[in-house]
């Protein structure tokens, strides 16, 4: 990726996508079906301006700007998908339950799977902590993080979000899901865990596999939580 910013928001652009978080992050509170909001629906959270500057991102060629990610084409909806909900995340001082996620029902029964297995191993399951997106929750993702995290530096929120079109997360024939164990341990913590070391043990038994490892040659961030699903011919799923 270029070091000069491909996108220099000007002040009106940051207050536009400031309104943009604000309000979807009220709609996700709220809206349990949020991972799977279609555009139509989801347009409609937001005014003329703040729809015109999410669609002049999603009309760019990221090509233009060296995206080394294969294009994988985004669906808007996706039939025969399973709700994940009431996930707890428990520590010693507190718990938090995960918002609703949703996986394809093949990968769902991939990912029960895996999941047996590991118990059955070492004492341990794994949670979604996101699972399938629609494009429409795919752009809030990126202007959530645009803002929240890098403080809108377009260049490093493309190392870390997709476009739609080029997302595991949205792609349901090469489904993301971003683990977080039990206690919480996520983000690059996770790759000190008990549960990420068996899965680069046995992982690909079930289908899964490592997106962004270390030092990858996509240009994307190192991500030891992400992992996609590839079905084989030894755990094909209908």
């Amino acid at each position: 990726m270029q070091d000069e910013q491909i996108w220099d928001f000007s002040d009106y652009e940051k207050e536009l996508i400031r309104s943009i978080v604000v309000k979807g992050r009220n709609e996700q509170d709220k809206n349990d079906k949020f991972a799977i909001i279609d555009l139509e629906s989801f347009y409609r959270l937001f005014t003329e301006e703040e729809v015109e500057l999410m669609q002049r991102w999603l009309a760019m060629d990221p090509k233009d700007f060296g995206y080394k990610l294969p294009y994988l084409g985004a669906a808007d909806t996706v039939e025969n998908i399973v709700p994940i909900a009431h996930q707890r995340i428990i520590t010693e001082d507190k718990q938090r339950e995960i918002p609703c996620q949703y996986l394809p029902r093949h990968v769902f029964d991939a990912y029960s799977d895996l999941n047996q297995a590991m118990h059955d191993g070492v004492g341990k399951t794994l949670l979604v902590n996101f699972g399938y997106r629609s494009p429409a929750r795919q752009i809030f993702i990126f202007f959530d993080i645009l803002e929240r995290v890098y403080d809108f530096d377009f260049n490093k929120t493309l190392s870390r979000v997709c476009f739609p079109d080029y997302s595991e997360h949205v792609c349901s024939q090469r489904q993301a899901i971003d683990f977080i164990a039990t206690d919480g341990l996520a983000s690059e913590q996770f790759e000190t865990s008990e549960e990420y070391r068996w899965l680069t043990r046995n992982a690909e038994r079930f289908g899964f596999y490592e997106s962004y490892p270390k030092d990858n040659q996509l240009g994307m961030m190192y991500e030891p939580w992400h992992w996609h699903y590839e079905a084989t011919n030894e755990h094909q799923r209908g």
